[in-house]
């Protein structure tokens, strides 16, 4: 594993200077002999439990808190070590070596780290990402409201002054309107007042007739009822609402998010004279990020249920045709890929714009993950020539392909009669 790609080691919050000293994994194997054969009978049952042992490090100034390393070692709690090449693992610690000088301010802790039960899910070999890649986008999205309502704030701070902590922390009702809930405050700061309430009231009125989904994310989501969090809220809200205006484009994602972004990046625009395009921007970023989560999610169950229909034999035990279920249609990696682009150009935008949002660098991460986990699964594709016109399972059979990817392969050329697919350059899948 490549150094970039190694985790932080750590045992529970103790971040660690480590290595390896040994790594014992053993088979459980049981045993069976035979009077007058040679050998035995042997049945696989299973892994033990993996054996770790590691050297931790602790000098200077690091070398108090080791001290509150050994004590939190005491307890009878699983422990969970996140190695540097393993990744996180659960077990318990079974014994510690200690050697110390206080003179030399350096210790050096030796652990023997035995591993717990792995669950099913777990012993099975699969990528974290392909189907959790919405729940890691919606926590960012979650945090990054917070981060981005604490953006709004310490701008509001360079502006103000200490002026803006009175503003900032008077509790506010939604309800009515904000300039009239402030009195005692300065001419600048009433018209930074006045700037926020136009800007949330004209937010209120865009696309006021469409009703914000009960079940959503922002639903799960409390803005605090300040002025920033009037204003975040109110920006995540009225987005939503664009949401819900395209919902219908969702089956051509491309298109579908091609229009998110052209209404979020014309609702910014309208926003310069408030002074609050910034956050529109950045809550953009945010909405869109998590939109592609959602189509990156649903094109997998897509595909699995595709794949599924393709390992279906198309007669049963009597010969009887099966006619098969409707597909939808999948992204190509090509497809995949630039819609990543777009949406990591989007958050690249509002990272410029603050850098102190650590949740869109985590989203633009979790996504450039999960494309690139899918990638080694999906078909690659190329193109050939074809000379005549036949029909599309015939293409399939004579490129070494079976029949049943037949609407795989419709889907990436929409070819208007697959009976008859014409001559030319027709893309197929290379297995």
């Amino acid at each position: 594993m490549a150094d970039d790609e190694r985790y932080e080691a750590k045992i529970d919050d103790f971040t660690l200077q480590m290595e390896t000293i040994e790594d014992t994994i053993e088979k459980s194997l049981a045993k069976y002999e035979f009077p007058f054969r040679d050998g035995a009978l042997i049945e696989d049952m299973g892994q033990k439990a993996r054996v770790i042992k590691i050297r931790c490090y602790w000098y200077e100034e690091t070398y108090e808190a080791h001290k509150d390393f050994v004590k939190h070692l005491t307890k009878k709690d699983p422990y969970e070590l996140l190695h540097p090449k393993y990744g996180l693992m659960k077990g318990s610690i079974d014994s510690i070596v200690i050697r110390h000088s206080d003179l030399k301010k350096t210790a050096e802790v030796d652990l023997t780290f035995t591993e717990g039960l792995i669950s099913k899910d777990q012993a099975e070999p699969k990528y974290v990402n392909k189907g959790a890649v919405d729940w890691g986008v919606e926590d960012d999205f979650a945090t990054g409201q917070t981060e981005l309502i604490e953006e709004l704030e310490t701008d509001a701070r360079d502006l103000l002054g200490t002026e803006a902590k009175e503003i900032l922390s008077t509790i506010l009702d939604p309800a009515q309107g904000l300039i009239g809930q402030f009195t005692g405050i300065s001419m600048k700061a009433r018209e930074y007042v006045k700037k926020a309430e136009t800007f949330v009231t004209d937010l209120t009125g865009t696309l006021s007739t469409i009703t914000n989904p009960a079940d959503s994310l922002l639903a799960m989501i409390t803005y605090p009822s300040t002025l920033s969090g009037i204003v975040v809220g109110t920006i995540a809200r009225t987005l939503e609402r664009y949401v819900s205006l395209y919902d219908t484009l969702r089956t051509s994602p491309t298109r579908f998010l091609s229009s998110l972004a052209g209404s979020f990046a014309s609702l910014a625009d309208d926003e310069e004279d408030t002074g609050f395009s910034k956050y529109v921007t950045i809550a953009s970023a945010q909405r869109r990020a998590l939109e592609t989560a959602y189509i990156f999610r649903d094109d997998e169950d897509s595909r699995d249920v595709v794949k599924r229909l393709e390992s279906t034999p198309s007669f049963d035990a009597l010969g009887n045709y099966v006619k098969p279920e409707s597909t939808e249609e999948i992204l190509t990696v090509d497809e995949i890929e630039t819609i990543l682009a777009d949406v990591r150009t989007d958050i690249q935008d509002a990272v410029d714009l603050s850098r102190n949002m650590t949740s869109l660098k985590s989203t633009a991460a979790d996504l450039l993950f999960h494309v690139n986990e899918i990638k080694l699964e999906r078909g690659k594709i190329m193109t050939v020539e074809t000379q005549d016109t036949l029909p599309l399972h015939l293409l399939c059979l004579k490129y070494n392909l079976p029949y049943n990817y037949a609407d795989r392969v419709n889907s990436i050329n929409r070819i208007k009669n697959p009976s008859f697919t014409p001559a030319g350059e027709v893309k197929i899948y290379v297995r």
